[in-house]
């Protein structure tokens, strides 16, 4: 055989050789894809069969997504918020005006709805806020006032730094269980003050006690800052005083003890002397008796 057809007889081969390894992983790659058509047709068709039941979920859910927004009214995300002239009395300008639909023109003119503000919470959460009457409205900015009176310290929990949420209504069970926990916290922050109040009242009577216990400290054991010339019982005070008193008494009881015993004493020695007089006057009496009687004798 010629040179040249040996290698191309050679050529052929390798090319045969290659054919078939070609050829064999052309078939792999076939049936891997074949499984692959299989498995995303069958999950086609199980996706399929459970689609009518997604479809009639996802109908359920805008059917309860339109009835929530129905009760909650219309609602603006987003609202650029900023403390008013008085934040004390609840007072914020927020970010929306006509131009975002906020003022409705009815047979009586401009009306104005009702404002409940959320606002967002540092995990995310969104927070509610209150209840706002519009007083205000210009293109693209308002200005409103919390329906009640603030309570204390709660405007100072209004975040200004994050965008708010506003809804013209609200559902009336949520709105009926705001103003139930208003009312709690109401008749709660009544009775804190009126404990705060008693409380200063028992603290003001405790004070008054004290000021009345040192000033009878004071005159019991004395007040160094006496004025001048005061007497005894306030310089030195009460307990002082009484017992300079008491020493005295026992002295002056002690005297008076010396001078009943000189009294007894002279009293004794004038008992004597009586008794001797009385004696001395007996014995006279007889002594003249006795001379009296022989001198009559002698007369006779």
């Amino acid at each position: 055989m010629h040179l040249t057809g040996k290698i191309f007889a050679f050529l052929t081969l390798c090319l045969a050789i290659a054919a078939i390894i070609l050829t064999a992983q052309t078939l792999d790659k076939q049936n891997e894809w074949n499984q692959r058509v299989e498995k995303a047709r069958k999950a086609y068709e199980e996706s399929a069969a459970k689609l009518p039941d997604a479809e009639a979920r996802v109908t359920q859910l805008k059917d309860e997504l339109a009835l929530l927004r129905l009760d909650w009214g219309r609602h603006w995300d987003d609202v650029e918020v900023a403390a008013g002239t008085n934040i004390g009395r609840g007072l914020i300008n927020i970010g929306i005006g006509r131009n975002q639909g906020l003022s409705m023109q009815t047979e009586q003119g401009e009306q104005f709805p009702l404002m409940y503000g959320f606002q967002e919470l540092p995990d995310g959460e969104m927070s509610y806020v209150g209840e706002f009457r519009v007083t205000q409205v210009d293109v693209n900015r308002a200005a409103l006032q919390l329906a009640r009176q603030p309570r204390e310290g709660e405007t100072a929990t209004w975040n200004f730094n994050s965008k708010w949420r506003f809804h013209d209504q609200i559902p009336p069970a949520k709105r009926q269980a705001v103003g139930d926990l208003l009312l709690r916290m109401t008749v709660m922050e009544q009775r804190l003050a009126d404990r705060r109040q008693s409380l200063a009242i028992q603290q003001q009577s405790v004070a008054a006690a004290q000021s009345a216990l040192e000033q009878r400290m004071k005159e019991l054991e004395g007040n160094e800052n006496a004025p001048q010339g005061a007497p005894d019982e306030y310089r030195l005070g009460l307990l002082a005083t009484l017992d300079a008193a008491e020493e005295q008494r026992n002295a002056a009881l002690a005297d008076i003890q010396q001078l009943r015993k000189q009294l007894d004493t002279l009293n004794s020695r004038f008992e004597q002397l009586l008794t001797a007089n009385s004696e001395l006057e007996r014995k006279l009496s007889t002594s003249s008796s006795t001379a009296a009687a022989p001198q009559g004798a002698a007369n006779n």
